[in-house]
């Protein structure tokens, strides 16, 4: 969700709705978290390199406050068996929001011809209950002009195998995810549409129902007068409603009763420009709106409706001082407005609309003999300077193959 265009499933990325997240916990962003993402994420340049080599893996954690990090981890490594036939190991894990438990997919790729695709992938386990299975349809080759059809059944033989406990799923989990890249001319896109189907997990013993469904939507749209300059706009979108239900709690204000339902949406239009052989900038555009619509079944004094707004605009100027050696200076300024309403009068609602500014200073080592690149970076808040400078710092690495 991103500073300089969104992650999209591609031929070097992958994106998983309904994993295994099953709890159901408050909103912990701050006010300036969106100024701190859109920071920590990598430029446009690497984008294209990420999306345009076959195989690689990357990695970016950066502060969100004291006690929380946002952490970026994606992989895709590629094993030719023939010409046909090839092995794919997939894995994206993204956390701002909410504990993300570790999930990867393993693939065979067959290639019927030369413009269509059969592929069977899935996660498999020791407890078997747990493991996914499911195939892809893809029409073209990746990573540009390619239509792509997956389907993945979660947990598939979870009530045939669970001789453990006695829950069971009424409906299980089963994820869709229609996907595609086009290149004509100047013109380069980038989509993906994930449905996850509304799904419920019995537990008889606990008297719990936990219940699902949600839907994540990207897309990127971008226009190339030349080498390394560009204009387009990134979006995403995503909806996920959770539920956990206990009848028979006795425990006031338990976990296992309550409610949520989380949207988020994300539009950066950004315009890329090559100043000389030594220096490039980026200036940009990006509203985020994150709401968290959060129900404590068994004490309505502690729900709420969360909402967090920005509106920020932000300038980078990169500066290659040697062959494999970068400085990054990059400002980033944004309207917020953070919200919590509570639905009954018991608690005090909070408001909350200010102005947020921070400088970003950044190192950046690539070694070319081998695609790889790593950023050390530092920011400092503008706006508090004197009662608070520092804002914390981002760690990234990218290597593709």
């Amino acid at each position: 969700m991103y500073f300089y265009g969104l992650l999209i499933i591609s031929k070097a990325s992958f994106v998983f709705a309904f994993d295994d997240a099953s709890e159901i916990n408050h909103t912990y962003l701050n006010q300036e978290n969106f100024l701190d993402i859109n920071s920590y994420q990598f430029n446009k340049l690497k984008e294209e390199k990420w999306h345009e080599s076959g195989e690689g893996w990357r990695m970016n954690g950066g502060s969100l406050g004291l006690d929380l990090l946002y952490t970026n981890f994606e992989a895709r490594i590629k094993n030719s068996i023939s010409e046909q036939i090839s092995v794919i190991f997939n894995t994206k894990q993204e956390e701002f929001y909410e504990i993300k438990p570790f999930h990867y997919l393993v693939e065979v790729e067959w290639r019927v011809y030369d413009w269509i695709a059969f592929s069977l992938l899935g996660m498999p386990e020791y407890d078997k209950r747990n493991a996914d299975q499911g195939g892809s349809l893809t029409l073209g080759r990746r990573p540009w002009n390619f239509l792509r059809f997956r389907q993945l059944l979660q947990d598939l033989h979870y009530n045939e195998k669970n001789f453990f406990d006695s829950s069971y799923y009424s409906t299980h989990p089963i994820e869709s995810v229609l996907e595609g890249a086009f290149l004509w001319r100047n013109w380069r896109t980038r989509f993906s549409l994930l449905k996850d189907k509304n799904f419920s997990k019995i537990f008889p013993d606990e008297s719990l129902v936990f219940s699902y469904k949600g839907n994540d939507s990207r897309a990127v749209i971008d226009y190339h007068f030349r080498k390394n300059q560009l204009a387009g706009f990134s979006w995403r979108s995503f909806d996920i409603f959770k539920k956990r239900q206990n009848k028979i709690s006795s425990e006031i204000g338990s976990p296992d009763n309550r409610e949520q339902r989380i949207l988020y949406s994300s539009i950066d239009f950004y315009w890329l420009h090559q100043l000389n052989t030594n220096f490039h900038c980026t200036i940009g555009l990006r509203e985020d709106r994150f709401r968290n619509f959060f129900r404590q079944l068994d004490l309505a004094k502690d729900s709420y409706d969360f909402h967090l707004w920005t509106f920020q605009s932000y300038a980078i100027l990169r500066h290659q001082y040697e062959v494999e050696r970068f400085w990054e200076y990059a400002i980033y300024v944004g309207d917020t407005d953070k919200v919590t309403n509570y639905i009954t009068e018991e608690n005090e609602d909070k408001k909350r609309r200010k102005t947020e500014s921070k400088l970003r200073v950044s190192w950046e080592f690539q070694n070319l003999k081998n695609n790889s690149s790593f950023m050390l970076t530092t920011s400092w808040n503008i706006d508090d300077f004197f009662n608070d400078f520092w804002d914390g710092g981002n760690i990234k690495y990218q290597k593709t193959f």
